[in-house]
């Protein structure tokens, strides 16, 4: 039961903060963002979605996190 006063975070938002702790940069069209950023572009986005870009560094372990969006046709 959720307690008065307290906000539930998504499974979206902690997906995304596990990923900042694990030390992947995470960018929102093009440019460096945090987890609540990203999280609200995608609940206030109407005509637009967005798509993950995963990027890996040398060693093949994810780096980088990007949220690019693309407009509905």
């Amino acid at each position: 039961m959720k307690k008065k006063g307290k906000k539930v975070k998504s499974e979206f938002r902690r997906e995304l903060e596990a990923y900042a702790r694990d030390g992947v940069v995470l960018y929102l069209d093009g440019v460096p963002s945090t987890p609540g950023k990203i999280e609200k572009a995608h609940l206030i986005a109407e005509d637009v979605t967005y798509m993950r870009d995963y990027v890996t560094g040398k060693d093949g372990k994810l780096s980088r996190l990007d949220f690019d969006s693309v407009k509905y046709s």
